[in-house]
């Protein structure tokens, strides 16, 4: 055989072996990315309903009783007060009347 017969032929095999794995890894990739959507969406469900909890178990607090109490139990954590608001990482809980009526 020529030696561009050869070398044809290990092209062609190395094209297909990558062909083949860049295939598998997009494949893997999307399998990875359905079941992290389906993880991050029940994580916020649940943080839904620990939000509803924390706002019935947290209705007797004042807004200032609130924001002493995440201090406590966060000292390093940024917290931020704003007028009817607390906002500490991602959290955000909403107050009316200096009564928490929900978290987000």
């Amino acid at each position: 055989m020529n030696k561009w017969k050869i070398s044809f032929f290990i092209c062609l095999a190395a094209f297909l072996t990558v062909a083949v794995l860049l295939i598998y890894n997009t494949i893997d990739l999307g399998v990875s990315y359905t079941y992290l959507e389906q993880s991050h969406n029940e994580q916020l469900q649940a943080n839904k309903v620990l939000g509803n909890l924390i706002v019935k178990g947290g209705s007797q607090y004042t807004q200032k009783d609130f924001l002493h109490l995440l201090r406590l139990e966060h000292p390093d954590e940024f917290i931020v007060e704003e007028s009817n608001k607390i906002k500490m990482g991602w959290n955000v809980f909403v107050f009316k009347d200096n009564k928490l009526i929900s978290a987000q």
